[in-house]
């Protein structure tokens, strides 16, 4: 009979600090991913969106600004195909002959900045 007991103890107790991490890894999780306010866009158009995962707002508007120089450097409607500050980017564009508006996913190891923008053509 107590060995039934201290089993059920130690069950409960289980479950208990399982539900303390999983409650817990949602906050961590959380406080490393943030919306950030996005940097003036240097040209005709405005960056509508920033985000990042473990790096500071300050280095997602930096690797944004350095995306567009690299991106610019090919013309009004350029594309980037080398590294930025090290990261490596990703661009998914939709189109039209007066406008561009783009995503782009730039990861560095776990370090990712995420930027939308729409430029006039």
């Amino acid at each position: 009979m107590i060995s039934r007991l201290a089993v059920s103890i130690a069950c409960a107790a289980a479950l208990f600090l399982l539900a303390g991490t999983a409650m817990a890894a949602p906050s961590v999780d959380a406080q490393s991913s943030r919306t950030c306010s996005p940097p003036r866009y240097p040209g005709s158009g405005y960056f509508t969106s920033l985000n990042v995962r473990h790096v500071s707002c300050r280095t997602g508007r930096r690797v944004a600004l350095a995306y567009y120089r690299c991106r610019t450097r090919n013309g009004r409607a350029g594309r980037c195909h080398r590294r930025v500050l090290h990261y490596r980017c990703r661009e998914h564009r939709v189109s039209i002959p007066t406008e561009i508006d783009a995503r782009v996913t730039c990861r560095r190891g776990g370090r990712t900045v995420v930027h939308t923008y729409q430029q006039d053509t």
